[in-house]
C-alpha cells in the first residue's frame, strides 16, 4: 500500500529530473525562424492547406509567447503532454480491466525509454499530442461516446497524421470486446483518415525536403524492405531499451520478417482474440504502426519516437502479463526507469547527442555533419573528412568544408568547396548562396551580387543571401506572400554569412 501511494510522486518526480532542464537539437532550432511559430500572425499559416500539423504548431507558437527561445519551458510542455497521455492510459485500462492492472500499464508507459523522445525532443511533440487525443479518443470509446471520439481523433490527425491507422485499432478492440462496430463511425474516422493522408502527399508535394512522401530517395518497394527490419528493432527495444539513438544506422532489407509477420498474426488472430489475453494488443500495436512502417517511404528508415502510442497499447499487454506478479513489474518498470535515466546524460547536450548517434551508427554521414556544426574549426575538419570518407560526393559535406574554410578566414579555400557543393547540386539555392559569400569575402562583388540574386530568384525565403545583398547596398524585393518563410530584422551590415542545411 506505502509503495502504491508513493510510486505516483515518485515517478512525477523522475520524469522531472528526465525532462528538466534542457537543450535544442537538430530541428527544434527551425522552429525559431519558421513563419508559423515566431511571428505573432502566425495563425495565416496554419490555415494553409501544406501546414499539415496546426495543433501541434499552435503549442509551440504558444511555448514561444511563454517561454522565449528557452529549452526548458519546451521541454514543460513536452512532459504535461506525456503526463496526460499516461492518465488518459490509467482511465482506459481501469475501464477494461482493475486499478492495479491500470497502474502498471500507465507506470511502464510513462517510464519506459521508448516513449521518451517526445518529452526531450521538442520537434517530435506531434507524436506525443496526437497520441494524447488518440487516447482520448479510446476513453470516449469505451464510453460509448463515439461523436467526442471522432472530434478527438480529428485533433489527433491536426497534431500530426501518424496515427491514421487508429480506427483500424478500434475495430480490432471492439471485436475482441465481442461488442457490435460503429460502422458509420468507423467510416467516418477512416474518411478523415483518408483526408489526412491526401493532404500529407500534397504537402511533401509543394514543400521541398519534407522528410516523407513518394518523393524521397527511396522506393515504396525498397522501403518496404527496410521496415522489415526496422519492425524487429522496435520491437526489441520493447524488452531492452538499449542504443537508441536519435539517427540509428540503416537497417537491412529483408522480406523474411514480412512472410514472418502474417504466420504471427494468423497465429494471433486464432488464439488471442480477447481483451483480456495480452498477446491480443499486439495486433493493435502493429496496426498503428505500419502506416510510418510499411510503404509510405521517410527519409529516417528507423525512428524510434514512433513506437509512442504502439507503447501504449504493448504496455496494457505487459500490465495483463504481469498483473499477478506486483514484484515482476515493479523490477522490470526499475529496470527500464534505469536505462532512461542512462539517456539523460545523452540529451543533455546537442555535442553528447550526436557523439552517441556516431558511436551506435560510425557508418552514417549524418551525425558528423552535425558535430561538425558544433566543433572548432579543426575539429570540424577532421569530421568532414571522415564524413568525405563515407560520402565523397555528397554536396552537403564540400558546403560544411566551405563554411569551416570560410569562418576560419580562408575565403579562397571556401570558394573552391562551394563551387564544388554546387557542382555537385546546381539546383540549391544555398549552394549559390554561399558560393556568393565566399566570392564576396574575396572582395568579388559584382560576382557575388549574382550569385545572391540567383540564389533569392530560386528560393525567396533564403535569409542570408537577402543579407548580403543588404551588405553591397542592394534592396531585394520581398517573398511572395505565398512563400512560407520569415525573416526577422535584417541585421546591420558586416561579414558575410554562409548557409547551412537545416538543422
Amino acid at each position: 500500500m506505502l509503495a502504491s501511494r508513493l510510486f505516483l510522486p515518485l515517478a512525477a518526480a523522475f520524469l522531472f529530473w528526465l525532462a528538466l532542464p534542457g537543450t535544442f537539437v537538430f530541428d527544434d532550432h527551425s522552429l525559431f525562424v519558421d513563419a508559423a511559430v515566431a511571428p505573432i500572425d502566425a495563425w495565416r499559416q496554419w490555415l494553409k492547406p501544406e501546414q499539415t500539423r496546426p495543433l501541434t504548431y499552435i503549442t509551440f507558437w504558444l511555448d514561444y509567447r511563454l517561454w522565449g527561445a528557452q529549452a526548458a519551458g519546451f521541454r514543460f510542455t513536452n512532459l504535461l503532454i506525456h503526463a496526460a497521455a499516461a492518465a488518459f492510459l490509467f482511465l482506459i485500462v481501469r475501464r477494461l480491466f482493475d486499478p492495479a492492472t491500470a497502474l502498471i500499464a500507465a507506470a511502464v508507459f510513462a517510464l519506459h525509454p521508448l516513449t521518451h523522445e517526445p518529452l526531450l525532443y521538442m520537434f517530435a511533440r506531434g507524436s506525443s499530442l496526437a497520441a494524447l487525443f488518440c487516447l482520448l479518443a479510446l476513453w470516449l470509446w469505451l464510453k460509448e461516446k463515439p461523436i467526442p471520439g471522432i472530434a478527438a481523433f480529428a485533433a489527433s490527425l491536426l497534431a500530426k497524421e501518424e496515427w491514421v491507422a487508429f480506427p483500424l485499432a478500434l475495430l480490432l478492440i471492439d471485436f475482441a470486446r465481442s461488442r457490435k462496430p460503429k460502422w458509420r463511425c468507423i467510416t467516418a474516422m477512416l474518411a478523415l483518415s483518408a483526408a489526412a493522408g491526401i493532404r500529407v502527399i500534397y504537402a511533401t508535394k509543394i514543400i521541398p525536403d519534407s522528410g516523407s512522401g513518394f518523393g524521397q530517395q527511396t522506393t515504396p518497394w525498397k522501403y518496404f524492405l527496410l521496415q522489415g527490419q526496422s519492425i524487429p528493432e522496435y520491437l526489441w527495444r520493447v524488452a531492452v531499451p538499449i542504443n537508441m539513438s536519435i539517427d540509428p544506422a540503416v537497417p537491412s532489407e529483408s522480406l523474411a520478417f514480412w512472410g514472418l509477420l502474417a504466420i504471427g498474426v494468423g497465429v494471433a488472430a486464432t488464439y488471442w482474440s480477447k481483451t483480456s489475453q495480452p498477446g491480443f494488443w499486439l495486433l493493435p500495436a502493429l496496426v498503428l504502426l505500419l502506416p510510418s512502417s510499411s510503404i509510405l517511404p521517410a527519409a529516417d528508415a528507423i525512428a524510434f519516437r514512433r513506437m509512442y502510442l504502439p507503447m501504449a497499447v504493448v504496455a496494457i499487454a505487459t500490465a495483463l502479463a504481469l498483473k499477478k506478479r506486483p514484484k515482476a513489474a515493479m523490477a522490470l518498470i526499475l529496470l527500464w526507469s534505469v536505462l532512461g535515466a542512462a539517456r539523460r546524460s545523452t540529451w543533455a547536450s546537442e555535442q553528447a547527442l550526436w557523439a552517441d548517434a556516431v558511436q551506435h551508427a560510425p557508418g552514417k554521414l549524418r551525425p558528423y555533419i552535425q558535430l561538425a556544426r558544433l566543433s572548432p574549426a579543426n575539429d570540424a575538419l577532421r569530421y568532414l573528412d571522415k564524413a568525405r570518407e563515407i560520402a565523397p560526393n555528397d554536396p552537403e559535406v564540400a558546403s560544411e568544408r566551405g563554411r569551416v574554410w570560410l569562418e576560419s578566414g580562408d575565403a579562397a579555400r571556401a570558394l573552391g568547396e562551394f563551387g564544388r557543393a554546387l557542382a555537385l547540386a546546381p539546383g540549391q539555392a544555398r549552394h549559390l548562396q554561399n558560393r556568393g559569400a565566399a566570392l564576396l569575402a574575396l572582395g568579388q562583388a559584382d560576382a557575388a551580387r549574382a550569385d545572391f540574386e540567383t540564389a533569392l530568384q530560386r528560393d525567396p525565403c533564403l535569409k542570408p543571401a537577402r543579407e548580403n545583398l543588404l551588405r553591397l547596398g542592394v534592396q531585394a524585393p520581398p517573398p511572395r506572400t505565398t512563400a512560407r518563410c520569415f525573416a526577422p530584422p535584417l541585421s546591420a551590415p558586416g561579414t558575410a554569412s554562409p548557409e547551412g542545411q537545416s538543422r
